[in-house]
């Protein structure tokens, strides 16, 4: 048997006794329309303009509980009536007890913009996917187009490579190579991938359902290198050995055709070239290049103008100043922008016109030197200058030997030799994707 049982508490008034609902104490009181304030005399804001006026204090005892009028009710669809009578809007916003006004008194909300806050799917209920699309390029941005390459490739160090090492790679990375570990490669956006014949390459490449996947990607935004080597074509059938310098490794394979050599080595390079530059360009701001602007015109007066010697102080300061990603190292994308604005600098020391402003000087001196130019000089000073090999130049190495190959960089050539300057006896012959090194 289910016994059910109500409990009925009731809150007894201290002044009557009564229970608090039907007490005369707490009962509501007259409801009045918004801004018509309350009609009870001497309760407290009884209209607009009284009680609370301008240069009038007020205070808390002033707050009664609003009273219903006997026989009168509530109007269908009014507003809830508040527990207690508060002053007006102006005078809660100026409180003195709660510290200075703030600025954002009496501030007409306003609507600035309307984008995405993430990138939306190509679907066309969004209105604003050309907005987004232009959104995705600056955020994340794309190689070129001419990096899109593929073909088959020796995924090993060399021809020789023990069964041993296969069945390391199959153990610790599982890639199921065949007995020759010959796989179908191709550089998709910044990916590098490795697939297992030319079918499923072309079933998979797009992502269709139930379709083949790639054994193995490699993503090039962290790659800073790459190595082309020759061995004995009489001895090894795929001489050509490409090795892709990353940060936590290096990635090998063999190229058996030597015509596909230039066209892989350019589009790994070209990959790692764009990859270093649109990281430098989405991090960099105007506030940036106006404090590093007077630093380079300094280093240029000093090194190139006066030939003098430059401190370690100001090598120091020159290298925060390019740091961009403040990660106490510099990169080949900003020894890229060092390289330019140095070059900027030495058409503002000469005195001519584009040079006056920072803008136009970095302009001028990207016109003379394209930016494949540019990757191979900037380098060229990283393997100077950073002597783990690593891909990073640290902060000793570049105060110690920054101004000896900074004058290399930069005055080899180039704007130098358009300037009329001085072209300097060291200058090198810069490293192109011909110069093949043996094993």
């Amino acid at each position: 048997h289910l016994v059910f049982v109500t409990i009925s508490l009731y809150v007894l008034c201290p002044h009557s006794s009564a229970p608090m609902f039907n007490c005369p104490c707490v009962a509501p009181g007259p409801y009045a329309a918004p801004g018509q304030g309350y009609s009870v005399p001497g309760q407290g804001y009884a209209g607009p303009g009284q009680g609370f006026g301008p240069g009038q204090a007020w205070a808390p005892s002033q707050l009664y509980r609003p009273r219903l009028a006997p026989g009168t009710a509530i109007p269908r669809g009014a507003p809830p009536c508040p527990d207690m009578e508060l002053p007006p809007q102006p005078i809660l916003d100026g409180a003195p007890e709660d510290g200075p006004v703030s600025v954002a008194l009496n501030f007409q909300s306003h609507l600035g913009s309307i984008r995405a806050q993430r990138p939306c799917p190509n679907t066309a209920q969004y209105l604003d996917r050309g907005a987004t699309r232009r959104l995705e390029k600056s955020m994340i941005g794309e190689p070129r187009r001419s990096a899109d390459v593929c073909g088959y490739v020796l995924s090993a160090t060399s021809q020789d490579e023990t069964d041993e090492a296969h069945s390391h790679h199959l153990e610790k990375m599982h890639l199921h190579h065949d007995a020759f570990r010959l796989v179908f490669q191709c550089i998709s956006g910044w990916c590098l991938m490795q697939w297992r014949n030319q079918d499923d390459f072309e079933a998979g490449i797009h992502g269709a359902h139930r379709a083949p996947r790639a054994m193995a990607f490699i993503d090039l935004r962290k790659a800073f290198d790459v190595h082309l080597e020759v061995g004995d074509p009489d001895m090894e059938v795929a001489n050509h050995r490409i090795t892709v310098m990353l940060r936590g490794g290096n990635y090998y394979f063999c190229v058996e055709i030597p015509d596909d050599v230039q066209v892989w080595f350019e589009a790994i390079r070209g990959v790692i070239q764009d990859a270093h530059w649109q990281a430098v360009c989405l991090r960099d701001t105007q506030i940036h290049q106006n404090k590093r602007w007077p630093a380079a015109i300094g280093i240029a007066d000093a090194l190139f103008m006066r030939g003098g010697p430059v401190g370690e102080r100001a090598m120091a300061i020159l290298f925060h100043a390019y740091d961009i990603d403040y990660d106490g190292v510099l990169r080949a994308g900003e020894l890229m922008v060092l390289i330019r604005e140095l070059q900027a600098a030495i058409v503002h020391c000469e005195g001519s016109a584009e040079g006056r402003e920072r803008d136009t000087a970095v302009m001028q001196a990207a016109s003379r030197m394209p930016e494949d130019e540019l990757f191979d000089r900037a380098i060229y000073l990283r393997k100077c200058l950073c002597l783990h090999n690593d891909g990073m130049v640290r902060k000793d190495d570049f105060i110690r030997l920054g101004a000896r190959y900074l004058g290399e960089a930069v005055g080899a050539g180039g704007l130098m030799a358009d300037l009329g300057g001085p072209v300097p006896e060291s200058a090198f012959d810069w490293p192109s994707a011909g110069d093949l090194l043996p094993f």
